[in-house]
Formats: structure tokens, sequence, C-alpha cells
């Protein structure tokens, strides 16, 4: 993504991917109307939005506005703040379901939730080579791998596999 001031440009990797053939230079988006395209604009729709705020964090802060500036803003990271991984998060609401079935969940819900979790832990192994992953790292990249694996390596149904892509595995 490209973030132009006064005539001053700085890139921001979108860490996305795209048929070159689909790519409109001038609206800066896909052609095209299937899911994939939209949540790829729809991202890039979510980032010309964050310009937008970071400019306007630099104009009410009296902090000169530039590209640069912008771009800092955007990637910037508070370096105090936990790092937090999917499968710990996962772990830890699974272990308060465990304390609600019977009361709030039927042990079947927290069976399939279970059999999520295993299945998330594999593919981090299979695709990635990790133990676990920084939740700010799962992005439509991350999705779509996983639904290929959950159908290919699985060999999952697709709604087997849409449940497992969703919040509620149930």
């Amino acid at each position: 993504m490209k973030i132009t001031v006064n005539g001053v440009s700085c890139e921001i990797s979108t860490k996305r991917k795209c048929d070159p053939d689909k790519w409109n230079s001038s609206a800066g988006r896909l052609y095209g109307k299937s899911d994939s395209i939209k949540a790829l604009n729809s991202y890039l729709d979510t980032m010309q939005q964050k310009v937008f705020e970071a400019k306007r964090k630099l104009i009410e802060t009296d902090k000169t506005v530039s590209a640069e500036n912008i771009k800092n803003l955007i990637l910037e990271r508070n370096k105090n703040t936990r790092k937090h991984k999917l499968l710990e998060i996962f772990k830890y609401h699974n272990e308060q379901m465990a304390a609600l079935v019977g009361q709030d969940y039927a042990p079947g819900t927290l069976e399939r939730y279970v059999t999520s979790y295993k299945h998330t832990k594999s593919f981090l192994e299979y695709r990635y080579k990790l133990t676990d992953i920084d939740i700010t790292k799962l992005d439509f990249e991350f999705i779509t791998e996983y639904e290929f694996w959950l159908k290919s390596v699985r060999k999952c149904g697709h709604n087997s596999t849409m449940k497992y892509l969703s919040v509620n595995p149930g």
C-alpha cells in the first residue's frame, strides 16, 4: 500500500497476494465479486481508514504530517503489550468451557472445541512448523491456508470446515 503526502511516498506491505491481472491500479483495488476478492478489497479499505486515522492523529497532536510519520503510526506496536498466542487463548477458552459442562454446555460441545483445538495445533505444526502463533499474525492468508488444509489433509467436508473456521464449532 502506498502512502503519499505532498508528493513524498512510502509503502507499507499489506502482506496479501493477488492476481495481477485482476488489479485495478487507478482504484487500488481488485476487479471481481468473489468472496476472496471482496475480503481483500475490504481489508484494503480498512488499511485506507487507518491511514486517515493516523493523519488525523498527527494533525490533532500538532505533529508533522508526512508519509513516513503516518506509516510509523500505523505500524506502531506497543512493546509493553504482552503477545497473545492462538493456542494459548484457545486452551484457556476450552478450560473455561470444561468447567461449565453440565451447567451451560453439553459434553459434546466441549468435545468439538477440543477437536477444533487439535486441528488448529496440527495445522500450525504442518504449515508453519510452529507450536503456537501470535494472534496478530492471523490474517486472510492464514484462514484460507487453514481452510485448504482442513479440506485436503484432514479430508473435512465443506460444512465441517466452515464450523472449524467459525467461532462456534458446535
